[in-house]
């Protein structure tokens, strides 16, 4: 059975779209999960990283080894159809990630919700977003007691995001959430400009496409940590040796 999450929040522009695009393509090539990407958004961010962005170094890397794929699915899709995907049996995925829109405030969009085994909530500590964002995930909890109440697998889970070290408000963000008894990540992905250059195509852990896309050693550290936290919490298959074993032509030919 696919596992589903959604990253979702109340407020827009907390970087989940980002965060969606950060995580999917290291756990599809260093972690071996097959993954299918429905980008439910209004602003298709993720359909349009590939489309318009990613196309380009595609094109390249087939001209190199005809047989290159992506590395995960990418879906334009509806959310009053999110069920029809989820329940299809010929798919065959071990993650799938939805893309909500950047504000979850309908019922389509909490419907989507519903169908997931965990949503991740976007943590940014800026004062402002710190009250909008523990109401939705108390609204989170809330259905997390509906579903233990009906014995259906739900959790979630804040995830600290644009961390910059050392700033007091970090902190506060950390035991506001805490104070309130939600639940959050341990790991966390810092305030860089790498995360906004994340591309459907190569991992940040490629380490040709993280010197491109400016990132550094902490970057990659970031990241392994956040996908071995999420593959932990929700009981995804680890196939790093197989992933390994499969390395392609992508690992030379990025940027």
């Amino acid at each position: 059975m696919s596992k589903v999450i959604s990253f979702a929040t109340q407020k827009g522009g907390s970087g989940k779209s980002t965060l969606a695009l950060v995580l999917a393509a290291p756990l599809a090539t260093e972690y071996g999960l097959r993954i299918a990407v429905l980008d439910c958004d209004y602003q298709q961010s993720i359909v349009k990283t590939r489309e318009q962005v990613d196309a380009a170094n595609f094109a390249k890397l087939r001209e190199a080894n005809p047989d290159a794929q992506y590395p995960y699915d990418v879906y334009p899709w509806q959310l009053s159809r999110i069920f029809d995907f989820i329940d299809n049996p010929e798919h065959n995925y071990d993650l799938i990630i939805i893309d909500v829109p950047g504000r979850a405030d309908g019922d389509d969009v909490f419907n989507a919700l519903t169908a997931c085994d965990a949503v991740i909530v976007p943590l940014v500590s800026d004062y402002l977003d710190r009250a909008s964002t523990a109401e939705f995930m108390t609204i989170l909890e809330a259905i997390k007691k509906a579903a233990d109440d009906a014995q259906i697998d739900f959790q979630y889970y804040g995830l600290p995001t644009k961390r910059v070290a050392g700033q007091r408000e970090e902190k506060e963000m950390d035991d506001y959430i805490d104070g309130l008894g939600l639940s959050r990540f341990n790991s966390y992905l810092g305030h860089r400009k790498a995360y906004t250059r994340a591309s459907t195509l190569y991992s940040l852990l490629n380490p040709a496409w993280a010197r491109y896309a400016g990132g550094t050693k902490d970057t990659s550290d970031e990241i392994r940590r956040v996908c071995e936290e999420l593959i932990e919490r929700l009981g995804l298959p680890d196939r790093r040796a197989t992933a390994a074993a499969s390395v392609s032509t992508a690992s030379t030919s990025a940027k």
